[in-house]
């Protein structure tokens, strides 16, 4: 934990089932990332773990929660964090970053991937759900760019920041779908066949209500594909 606060968890890294990628651009290599969805998908209570009376979360269905995160050498995936989901409640991300066996904690932290044990499409809950930082106020922020838990911006070759990303395993073992998406609220589907993201919709997340106090679906400028 950062601050003593049990809300910036720090995961050790890296996780042995994703190995590291050497890739020395600033975009988050899908070499990376479809390996993380898929070691995902094999853990525990990570798919298929739906009641099929209630269709509700069984009490074995477990989200899990994983940061993506570069070393000044390579590509890595912290160890997934864990809660056991039910109705109201889904893994809390590593939002203190990561402690890396060979680079330590300040380390950039791109996005978080996790998965959905009930085959749940992206919610609107999942679309606000970045890397922390500590503002000049010293304030725990969101961020829209890929940082450090100090504040220190990732940056591409030509200086500029990095969008984060948010990706998650969802679906089937059998049929399984992953999908991506940025702080812009771009949703996008990894498609097998053409080895591609394919572009969904761009979807913005709705308010909790009386009648939804978890929130609401994403309001999406198309249908996303099931």
């Amino acid at each position: 934990m950062l601050d003593g606060d049990t809300f910036l968890a720090v995961a050790p890294g890296p996780w042995p089932e994703v190995p590291v990628v050497l890739d020395a651009s600033a975009t988050v290599p899908d070499d990376l990332v479809l390996p993380t969805l898929q070691a995902l998908m094999a853990l525990p209570g990570a798919m298929d773990a739906c009641d099929a009376q209630t269709g509700r979360p069984r009490p074995d269905a477990t989200e899990y929660c994983a940061a993506i995160y570069r070393t000044p050498d390579d590509w890595r995936v912290s160890w997934p964090i864990r809660d056991m989901a039910t109705s109201t409640r889904a893994c809390r991300p590593p939002f203190g970053g990561v402690d890396d066996v060979d680079f330590g904690r300040d380390l950039p932290i791109f996005g978080y991937a996790h998965n959905h044990p009930c085959g749940a499409e992206v919610s609107a809950k999942d679309l606000v759900v970045w890397p922390l930082a500590k503002s000049g106020e010293g304030l725990w922020v969101m961020m829209a760019y890929a940082t450090t838990p100090s504040g220190r911006l990732a940056r591409n070759a030509k200086g500029q920041p990095v969008s984060t990303w948010g990706w998650l395993a969802t679906g089937h073992r059998s049929a399984p779908r992953f999908y991506k998406w940025n702080p812009a609220g771009e949703v996008f589907l990894w498609d097998a066949t053409q080895k591609h993201w394919s572009f969904q919709a761009t979807c913005r997340p709705r308010p909790s209500s009386a009648i939804r106090p978890h929130g609401a679906p994403p309001d999406c400028s198309s249908a996303v594909s099931p």
